[in-house]
């Protein structure tokens, strides 16, 4: 999350208001040390969430606050501008430019120099392509297409914070136009803005539920925030100088109401940004009706005005305004700060944290004494500058384009580990059959083809998979084993991503997992299968001692539905290992240390995998289905297979920290055969807990 920082009054030059207006109608435009203080509460609150999510889960609702405080002053700037007759759009966006420019050209430039020497070719493609679109300001869309379940998480991504940059750089692209068609339709500007924030508010509401990902990113699901306060400088400039002057002009002057008005709700917007970091939080549907509160909030200290004891005695204090002024460089600072020793599988330790921090808020002073001063108000701040800095951000942008079509800088490694570098690259679960008979993350089972099920010989024993991205993963190396050797057999397969081959659905499986299930559980009682395959990433749904108690029951009771169904073999494939890191940045990292590759490795190797392994097999002990557990084939007391060798090239065996690669899942099945094809169950030949006490190499 980040945001745009709108300019503050003096700083900008603005032009004064019309002599007819009133001090009123002005005093939003002026310089409020309360709306400097407030751009603190929103960085530090987001700093806060980024860094100690458990200390302040709702921090992120600082973008909110920046959103209203952007739509209000800007709005108020375009308003003036008119008012005085001195309106022009190339003046607009030159001052856009110069805010903006500067430090965001230095952030993307540092980020993506730091992802080219520190960072493999999947993340250094993706940096790439972020970099684009950062400098094209479409961030926000193109972390939406992202979006899934086979994405990476959030802070591994080094510019994610750059798609509220791209809902407000949208948002200016359409507002002065419409702002300017507003003045000249002064008598009904009033209602247009309300309609236009109900409609973007409304549709928020609606699909913020079944399309979560669209509305956080999308500009017409977020413009309302942005009209929020393009409503209150509208209501400030022509309508009594806004909602307190309205609505004192109608109660007694010596009235304790009339007295108090201003600091009531003062106190209640502060309430209302207090109530929203401290309930809110990133499981609840965001931002839907919860964003009223931040949003809310932010109104009322702006309509309460600088003279309120809130606005006057806590906005105001100094190190809240120190913060203010350096919020948009230390915005863009300290993500990548954060997110790069993600990357690189150094640990965030609290002592880390801090030191990023610090570093964070160094940088942007520095930024915004050395960087941004000079070129927006200094020696730096010629009539070429706004030209200058197109260029720049158009040089870095090309820069990030370069880097995303050479995937990477792939060719800069050696050939013999280019297919280590690559698994995450071509990682795009062609071979999982996406689509067509693994259902992604929002799909359900209409999405199943017809060649899903294997009809050319009939006579031939059906293998039935059912499972998610996991028993995805197997179908090649049982396709390579069923096509070459066990010839008796035909293959279906039906998967979905974060559905487990459950009878009861767990509340963290996807939206569609309960009739997508039941679905593959009517094609199974129509084809009658010999075997039933089923595997699962089973950690995923939930580990705690009650949760996964409850998962292994309905697992055995799932399996006792498959035998009253006819179905007269069930094999179950317990955890896959799974890394802290992806595999393959394991493998690269190791090459780049010692020059060779490993065969096995404990490093990184996450334990709860192995744990949650053994917690399968002993669930599905006497349940009468057959167990294979693919930690046994794996791994041993040196650690788990990480690489292949063949014909002079190596290869991963996962794509990233879980999938199994083609090669994986064909050594996994072929280690497995007698197990899948033969009914001999396969359990650990070590200890498990061994493995975390083991080098990382041979």
């Amino acid at each position: 999350m980040s945001s745009v920082l709108p300019l503050r009054g003096s700083q900008a030059g603005l032009p004064t208001a019309r002599s007819a207006a009133t001090p009123a109608r002005q005093s939003h435009l002026a310089q409020r040390p309360d709306v400097d203080g407030l751009r603190g509460v929103a960085v530090l609150s987001v700093l806060a969430v980024h860094s100690f999510p458990q200390w302040l889960k709702g921090g992120f609702i600082g973008v909110d606050i920046f959103f209203v405080l952007s739509g209000f002053l800007i709005t108020g700037v375009l308003l003036q501008s008119l008012e005085s007759g001195r309106f022009s759009y190339l003046d607009f966006y030159r001052r856009r430019v110069r805010r903006i420019l500067p430090a965001l050209c230095l952030v993307l430039s540092a980020t993506l120099a730091a992802g080219v020497l520190f960072t493999f070719p999947y993340e250094t493609r993706r940096l790439g392509a972020h970099v684009e679109a950062g400098a094209l300001f479409i961030s926000n869309f193109t972390l939406w297409q992202e979006a899934g379940y086979f994405d990476v998480s959030s802070e591994a991504k080094p510019l994610l914070h750059l798609w509220s940059l791209g809902i407000e750089e949208q948002f200016y692209l359409v507002w002065p136009v419409a702002v300017v068609l507003l003045f000249k339709l002064r008598r009904w500007a009033l209602w247009l803005i309300c309609g236009a924030l109900l409609a973007s508010f409304f549709c928020n509401v609606y699909y913020v539920g079944t399309k979560p990902s669209a509305t956080f990113f999308l500009p017409p699901t977020r413009f309302w925030e942005l009209m929020t306060g393009a409503l209150l400088a509208d209501l400030t400039q022509y309508h009594g100088g806004g909602p307190v002057a309205w609505l004192k002009q109608r109660v007694p002057a010596a009235s304790w109401l009339h007295r108090r008005m201003a600091d009531g709700l003062a106190a209640m917007g502060l309430a209302m940004l207090g109530v929203a970091l401290w309930m809110i939080d990133k499981t609840d549907h965001f931002p839907g009706w919860w964003a009223l509160l931040p949003t809310g909030g932010t109104f009322a200290l702006l309509a309460a005005g600088p003279g309120t004891w809130v606005n006057r005695q806590l906005l105001s204090q100094p190190i809240l305004r120190f913060y203010g002024a350096i919020s948009y460089p230390l915005y863009l600072w300290h993500w990548p700060l954060l997110s790069f020793p993600v990357i690189m599988g150094i640990p965030l330790t609290h002592e880390v944290r801090v030191m990023i921090l610090i570093a964070s808020v160094v940088l942007a002073a520095l930024t915004y004494e050395l960087l941004e001063k000079p070129i927006r108000f200094g020696r730096l701040a010629g009539p070429r500058t706004p030209l200058l800095l197109c260029l720049s951000l158009c040089f870095v942008g090309l820069g990030g384009w370069v880097v995303m079509k050479t995937d990477g800088l792939l060719n800069t490694y050696p050939e013999s580990v280019r297919g280590i570098a690559a698994a995450q690259l071509r990682f795009d679960y062609a071979e999982y059959r996406v689509d067509k008979c693994m259902a992604r993350l929002h799909q359900g089972p209409e999405i199943f083809t017809d060649e899903c099920i294997d009809l050319r010989d009939s006579t031939r024993k059906l293998l039935f998979i059912w499972g998610d991205s996991h028993a995805a993963s197997l179908y090649p190396g049982l396709a390579k084993l069923v096509r070459d050797d066990e010839k008796g057999y035909r293959l279906a397969q039906f998967t979905a991503a974060a559905c487990p081959p459950l009878l009861m659905t767990p509340s963290k499986a996807a939206a569609p997992c309960q009739r997508t299930n039941a679905y593959i559980l009517q094609r199974i009682a129509e084809e009658r299968p010999a075997t039933v395959l089923m595997a699962a990433h089973w950690k995923l749904y939930g580990t705690e001692p009650g949760v996964i108690d409850a998962h292994m029951e309905n697992l055995r009771e799932t399996v006792r539905h498959l035998k009253s169904l006819g179905v007269q073999r069930v094999v179950v494939f317990g955890h896959l290992p799974t890394w802290t890191i992806a595999q393959p940045n394991l493998l690269l990292r190791q090459w780049q240390q010692t020059g060779s590759l490993p065969e096995r490795s404990s490093e990184y190797l996450d334990q709860a995998s192995l744990s949650t392994d053994k917690i399968v097999e002993n669930a599905l002990t006497d349940s009468g289905a057959v167990y294979v557990s693919p930690i046994a084939q794996l791994c041993n007391a040196s650690g788990c297979l990480v690489s292949t060798h063949r014909h002079g090239l190596y290869h991963s065996v996962t794509n990233d920290d879980n999938h199994l690669t083609t090669y994986g899942s064909e050594l996994l099945i072929e280690r497995s055969r007698a197990a899948v094809f033969n009914g001999a169950g396969l359990r650990y030949t070590t200890p498990y807990m061994r493995l975390s006490q083991t080098p990382s190499r041979l």
